[in-house]
């Protein structure tokens, strides 16, 4: 079981990084936040960069967590629309400042051997299989491709929101989004009955 300490260490690094930039952010400002000696931080950590992975990690645990909750679970086309609904919660709020995984990529991208980057990879890997799971469920004819077409629609849709605080925003990528999907299962039920016709 992770420790209390780490858990506020891990609380407020997201919350400050998040807030003010991870290269903006000192671990100083981290440990008095998380009200912890700097050796306990060291010790679980080992250092900023390490920080800064751990927290990416964890944003990227709890957010698609969030939506898994909405996604998982009765008809297809409901937990589509979960997926939407949650995004809709989520600029709604009122501590809604974008994606972190999203701010801290550009933030670090001249930093090429951060270790951060794997935590971005794997979190965009983690984001697109989701969409891809959701939409094979409703019968996408090619979930892979909708997959990486819908995580193009949700950047966009986070950056909007975002940068020009318009949370509004969402209900329009729901509108393209459903008729994506819609234009591909009706791609599906075609290629269905001509698989079925070839094989009278």
């Amino acid at each position: 079981m992770a420790s209390r300490a780490r858990e506020r260490i891990l609380a407020a690094a997201i919350r400050r990084f998040s807030d003010d930039g991870v290269l903006a952010t000192s671990v100083d400002r981290v440990i008095v936040e998380a009200e912890v000696a700097p050796m306990t931080l060291y010790r679980h950590f080992g250092g900023k960069d390490e920080l800064v992975t751990a927290s990416l990690e964890r944003w990227s645990d709890q957010w698609l967590g969030r939506l898994r909750d909405e996604v998982d679970g009765g008809r297809p086309e409901a937990r589509f629309a979960g997926l939407w609904d949650a995004l809709e919660k989520w600029f709604a709020s009122e501590d809604f400042r974008g994606s972190y995984v999203a701010n801290a990529a550009t933030e670090l991208r001249g930093r090429p051997g951060h270790p951060a980057h794997l935590a971005i990879a794997a979190h965009r890997r983690r984001t697109r299989e989701l969409l891809t799971d959701a939409v094979r469920a409703a019968g996408a004819s090619d979930p892979e491709r909708l997959g990486l077409q819908l995580q193009l629609l949700l950047d966009g849709a986070v950056t909007v929101a975002v940068v020009d605080r318009q949370p509004g925003v969402a209900a329009g990528a729901r509108a393209v989004a459903a008729a994506m999907l819609a234009g591909s299962q009706g791609a599906e039920r075609e290629a269905a009955r001509v698989r079925g016709r070839a094989g009278d």
